[in-house]
């Protein structure tokens, strides 16, 4: 759901007050059921979906009654049909979001090179459901595949009900943008499921969606504006700007993250923490366990896993071809394909150098060897994020060429990226800068004091309203749109 959409709040607001107020009145005569609490959580998610988007909400339904009808009839089957069943889905799934996202790129960017005049042909033609990909397609997509995998593997074959089911996949609060939860976790809580309006959910909740309004409203569409890709030939602010966007994308989708999981506490639910302090890794392995834990764990049991089986001999060429494809799953575009194999090959680089390097690291006491880790690490990031933010390829190799160019380094480019902006911008970024870097540091202090979590201090009484209120005063006129709407 667009949390950054006023038309998202007023229809939470509008089904909220008679429906609560019913359940409220019902409930005092003795007259309510605990089943019509799912009943009303799935008609508030919905049409919370139908008022974002009436086109995907149609896919979205029917992708929901297919799959189904689908794990139903593979749970009362055996053997082979109920892997035949089982695959079938997964092959489906796939393919309806490969139509819609993947398939303008093969066609005219990669069939394209090889047939002159098709991308052009292609272009003027107008295909059904071409054009923008429906909201959620991917997140749900994956958590309707994992469920289904799930299931069949699943050692007790138990039925499912229709509103349990509906229920897991359209949960409003995580159904566009994720966490992507795994049956395990998730299911059981919503075959329970029952409004839980007490203090406590309410108090949790309230710091989380303090936490994520801050980081969405204040911090990533404040950094927004400032972020320009039309420069480059200038190394120093090809560096800058893809920091700026490293910051960006974090405060952005953890902002996301954490609205939802501050909403789903407001109802009783937990939801998986998305982002666990990616930016205090030490290493790459490290960081790929904290940032965006629910993907990174897709990909591993669902790609890695699967490819490598139990020969483990190509088990480094199945985790660069995994990371790859979770790069080619941002976007149907090179850049994301390109910025996949490059943390594939990072990956890769540790494994097998991580070793004595870290090892020789740890021998220079004088030279902080934990501090010189986080900074590769956070370097290696940002030069991740520049080829994420960058969807021009010419340009992307432009940039590239830039920074590896050391003449380029001149002190007249330091002297233009300097004036890049105005007296007044340089005053707004640098003080947006200081808040981002004093909630990055407070991460820090939670992972190195090994608190319960690391938003502890983030998420302490006093610092969440202070967050709240810091949000009203200093959110952007203009929010930007969530990033990973676009995937």
């Amino acid at each position: 759901m667009n949390f950054s959409d006023f038309g998202f709040w007023w229809v939470l607001l509008l089904f909220s007050i008679p429906y609560f107020s019913v359940r409220y009145v019902a409930k005092s005569l003795n007259l309510w059921k605990g089943s019509f609490d799912a009943v009303g959580l799935a008609a508030m998610s919905l049409l919370l979906f139908v008022n974002a988007s009436r086109s995907s909400f149609a896919i979205f339904i029917c992708e929901i009654i297919f799959n189904y009808l689908m794990v139903w009839w593979m749970l009362r089957q055996q053997g082979w049909k109920a892997k035949a069943i089982a695959t079938t889905v997964v092959v489906i799934d796939i393919a309806i979001l490969a139509y819609f996202k993947y398939l303008n790129f093969f066609v005219e960017d990669v069939l394209g090179v090889l047939v002159p005049g098709l991308a052009a042909n292609w272009q003027g033609k107008s295909i059904p459901g071409m054009g923008s990909i429906p909201p959620g397609l991917s997140f749900y997509t994956f958590q309707m595949v994992a469920f289904v995998v799930d299931s069949y593997t699943s050692r007790k074959k138990r039925t499912i009900g229709a509103l349990d089911y509906i229920n897991f996949v359209s949960f409003f609060p995580q159904v566009v943008a994720g966490p992507i939860e795994r049956r395990a976790d998730f299911f059981p809580q919503i075959e329970s499921f029952r409004f839980k309006f007490t203090f406590e959910n309410f108090e949790t909740g309230l710091r989380w969606l303090s936490l994520g309004l801050f980081m969405k409203f204040v911090l990533a569409d404040n950094i927004s504006p400032y972020i320009k890709l039309d420069q480059p030939d200038n190394p120093w602010l090809v560096w800058f700007f893809a920091f700026l966007f490293t910051l960006q994308i974090y405060f952005d989708f953890g902002g996301y993250s954490f609205i939802a999981v501050g909403l789903a506490k407001f109802v009783g639910v937990n939801l998986t923490i998305n982002f666990l302090a990616p930016y205090t890794s030490q290493s790459i392995n490290e960081f790929w366990r904290r940032w965006h834990v629910t993907l990174s764990t897709w990909f591993r049991d669902y790609v890695f896993l699967p490819l490598m089986g139990k020969n483990k001999t190509w088990a480094p060429f199945y985790l660069f071809l995994t990371f790859t494809l979770s790069g080619f799953w941002h976007g149907a575009a090179w850049n994301f394909v390109f910025w996949g194999a490059y943390h594939g090959l990072l990956l890769l680089i540790i494994r097998y150098a991580g070793r004595p390097f870290y090892k020789f690291i740890g021998q220079q006491r004088l030279l902080m060897p934990q501090f010189i880790s986080w900074a590769l690490t956070f370097g290696s990031v940002i030069l991740g994020c520049l080829f994420f933010m960058e969807t021009n390829t010419p340009r992307l190799f432009a940039k590239l060429q830039t920074i590896l160019n050391p003449w380029s380094y001149s002190l007249s480019n330091l002297g233009e990226a300097m004036s890049f902006f105005s007296g007044n911008e340089a005053i707004a970024l640098g003080f947006t800068l200081v808040l981002a870097t004093t909630v990055l540091l407070m991460e820090h202090i939670g992972v190195w004091q090994k608190r319960e979590c690391e938003y502890d201090l983030l998420l302490s009484p006093w610092v969440s309203r202070a967050l709240l209120a810091l949000t009203v005063l200093l959110a952007a006129n203009t929010p930007s749109p969530f990033i990973y709407f676009e995937f």
